[in-house]
C-alpha cells in the first residue's frame, strides 16, 4: 500500500483523466496528419498519372500524323514506280522493235 500518503501518486491519479484526453488528442492529430499525408501522396500519384497520360496522348497524336505523312509518301512513291515501269516497258518495246531483223 505504497500509494497511501504518496503525493506523486495522488497527483498522477488526479491528472490521469487529463493525460488520457491529451493522449487521445495526440492520437487523433496523428491519424489526421497521416490521412493528410496519404491524401497528398494520392494527389501526387493522380497528377503524375494525368501527366503521363497526357504525354502518351500527345505522342500518339504525333505518331498518327507521322503515319499519315508516311502513307502519303508511299502512295507518291507507288505512283512514281508505276510511271517508271510504264516507261521501262515502252523503252523495252522500242529496243525489241529496233533489234528485229528487217
Amino acid at each position: 500500500m505504497a500509494n497511501f500518503g504518496n503525493p506523486a501518486y495522488g497527483a498522477a491519479m488526479g491528472n490521469a483523466a487529463g493525460m488520457m484526453l491529451i493522449a487521445g488528442g495526440v492520437m487523433s492529430l496523428t491519424q489526421g496528419l497521416l490521412a493528410g499525408l496519404d491524401a497528398a501522396a494520392e494527389a501526387r500519384r493522380q497528377h503524375a498519372y494525368g501527366d503521363a497520360l497526357s504525354a502518351a496522348i500527345d505522342h500518339a497524336d504525333e505518331m498518327e500524323d507521322l503515319a499519315r505523312t508516311a502513307v502519303g509518301l508511299v502512295a507518291e512513291l507507288e505512283a512514281e514506280v508505276d510511271q517508271l515501269r510504264a516507261a521501262c516497258q515502252q523503252r523495252q518495246q522500242i529496243i525489241d522493235t529496233l533489234r528485229r531483223p528487217a
